[in-house]
This record gives C-alpha cells, structure tokens and sequence, in this order.
C-alpha cells in the first residue's frame, strides 16, 4: 500500500537488535544506570588536567585557605645554582619550565602571607602541583573591628624581595594625615568613610608610589603596597609639594579621578575614558585634546591626553582655568610652549556651556 505523505515507514525490527533490548529490559534499574554513566564517561573529552605536560614544565595554581586564587605570588624554583622565576596570574596559576627532574625547592611569597617552602620532585614528563598560602597574623584587626574603624590599612612591602617594610611614611595627599608602617609592614589611616583619597607612600632608598583609594562607607579599604629600590636620594620634591599643594587649595570646580573611575569606563585611551567618569561628568568640564598636559609632574608640551593609555593611569587632575589656586601648573609651564594640540576639535553646541580644563595632570602607575 503506498504511503501517504508525513507517514513514518515501520521497519521490521532486526533479531539482534530485538536480543539486546530484551537483554537490557531485564537488566536491574541500577545496572542499567551504571552501564550509562560507563558510556558517557567513555566518550567524554579528556579534561586539561588529564592532558599530557611538556618535560620540565611545573604548572599549577597558588591558593589561599579558601580556595581563592591568590596572584601576583612570586614562585622561585632553586636546585643547586639554578633558579627559575614565576609569578601568578590574576586567577593564581602559574608555569614554571625548564625543570629538569630531580628534586627542586620551591619558596612561593606573597605580601599578606607566611612564605611557604616545598620539595618538589620533577618527574621527567612534567608536574602538577597547588600550592596553599596562609594569610599572615596581623595584630590590627581587633582593634578595627571593635571600634568600627573606618579607613585604609594595608601592607607595605619590598617588591624585590616580597618581604615586609617597615618605616614607610603613608601619606593622605590633600590633608596633614600620615602614618608609618609598623615593625612587620603594616599601617592603618583613620579616614571617613565614603571618601575618594590620594595616597603617597615613601621610604628611604626606595620609589616613591601615588596610590588612588576610595574608602567604603562603611569598613575599610584593605591595600598591598610594594615599594621598589631606588638608592638614589629623590631629585622631585617640589613634584609632591606642588601636587599636595594643589589638592589641598583646589576650588570645587577642579576634577579629581581615582583608577577605580578610569577603570569602570572600559576605554582604551585616556581621552575617551576621562569624560565618561562620574567626576569630569558631575563637574561639567570639558577635556579635549588642546589641554596643557603634565605627566608624573613634568610638562608635556604638543602632547594630547587621549595619546595616554588608560589602564596606565593612577589619577588625573584636570583644572578650568581659576580652579588651581596655587598656579604651579601654570608657573611651570615652559614659556612660549604650546599646550595639546591646538588645532584639535572644536567644541559642538552641547558643549558651549561647559568649562574647558586648560591643566590636566597625569599621574602614571608605578610598573
């Protein structure tokens, strides 16, 4: 009989195939289960960590006692004169190659954390290991947490040799606010909460570091700051004085952006970043290409903001005329210099009513 269109052709069931059903019909719930959890796990992908590593290759992740990745640890791999160097990524993996077997020792440090040491034998083929970080005792938090302390506390530390330092001066640029690191590193500020702050911090033989910091409501901001060596005796005090100066005389209508602002806008250049922050939007001042830039406390002269990249920015100060009381960017600037670009775009209609910042100060990260 022919058959009709959308109809399903009924084929007759094969002997072989009719055995094997009625074989698993009788099979017991469990077994049957089993033998599909069997099946799927033998035409699974075989995982990452399963997959072969390269000889002398050590890989792995450093966590802390959660479980949490922890970055930015140091791994430093030593067997007899050798030693190879790593550091942890953002999720607290790392690589170390070069290995060959045979037993290497294993120091991982971390500002924040005991140092940990392991034994590690490499077995030809390649290994894999987690390590785990205990946070280090620090003696400030029942204090904190008994007076609901509001602030920034933290950490200073070498950042070659990943250990503590003390005697470093923490600064609140803007303010008569410092404190110094105490015996193991670390230092607290009292600040009010719901605050954006600028922080320097320095020690003798060592670079000096500008940190932006916006204190919660409520709590407080916890930082690591690592201080490189520099044993030459700093040439750039007038820089601070000035930038201090500034902060601590500029009129409501200067803008002030923290790296925490930048960071939020996404943008590449700094050009594009700076008028989509809260701040220079709140303040209603335009920053465009024609602006007399500074960066790190040194005139640029024909230099536009937007040739700066973004994600290498710690805070920018940007003044409209009349809004730096101290005039030290404008007393600085080279005579005769011209400032961005003087032919850069023109302002459109919706912008003819606000302010043009004629300073803008870049204050670069420390690398």
């Amino acid at each position: 009989m022919p058959r009709r269109s959308g109809e399903v052709a009924r084929v007759p069931p094969h002997p072989a195939t009719d055995h094997v059903l009625s074989s698993l019909a009788r099979l017991p719930r469990i077994a049957l289960a089993l033998l599909v959890a069997l099946g799927a796990v033998a035409t699974r992908a075989p995982s990452a960590d399963a997959q072969p590593l390269r000889p002398g290759l050590l890989v792995g992740r450093v966590t802390d006692e959660a479980g949490e990745g922890v970055a930015g640890a140091v791994l430093r791999a030593t067997r007899g004169p050798r030693t190879v160097l790593a550091f942890s990524n953002d999720k607290g993996d790392f690589r170390l190659g070069g290995l060959e077997a045979g037993p290497w020792t294993i120091a991982i440090r971390r500002l924040g954390y005991r140092p940990l040491v392991v034994d590690v034998e490499m077995p030809p083929e390649g290994n894999r290991r987690t390590f785990t970080l205990t946070a280090a005792a620090t003696s400030l938090d029942p204090v904190l947490v008994a007076e609901r302390w509001t602030g920034v506390r933290g950490l200073v530390g070498d950042a070659r040799r990943v250990s503590p330092l003390a005697g470093a001066l923490v600064r609140v640029l803007g303010s008569d606010v410092s404190v110094g690191s105490d015996s193991v590193g670390q230092f607290a500020v009292s600040l009010p909460g719901g605050r954006d702050v600028l922080l320097r911090v320095e020690r003798a033989g060592y670079a000096t570091r500008l940190i932006s910091a916006s204190v919660p409501v409520e709590g407080y901001l916890q930082l690591e700051v690592a201080l490189d060596t520099n044993p030459q005796a700093p040439r750039d005090y007038w820089v601070w004085r000035d930038l201090d100066q500034r902060l601590k005389f500029a009129t409501p209508r200067a803008v002030l952006v923290g790296r925490d602002e930048i960071e939020a806008t996404d943008a590449v250049n700094l050009g594009v970043a700076l008028p989509a922050t809260r701040s220079v939007t709140a303040a209603n001042v335009l920053i465009d290409r024609r602006a007399c830039l500074y960066v790190n406390g040194q005139p640029r002269p024909g230099f536009p903001v937007d040739a700066i990249q973004a994600g290498d920015v710690e805070f920018v100060e940007a003044y409209p005329p009349g809004s730096d009381l101290t005039r030290t960017l404008a007393q600085r600037w080279p005579a005769g210099a011209q400032c961005g670009v003087p032919d850069g775009p023109r302002r459109s209609s919706a912008s003819a009513s606000r302010l043009s910042a004629q300073f803008v100060s870049v204050w670069l990260r420390a690398p």
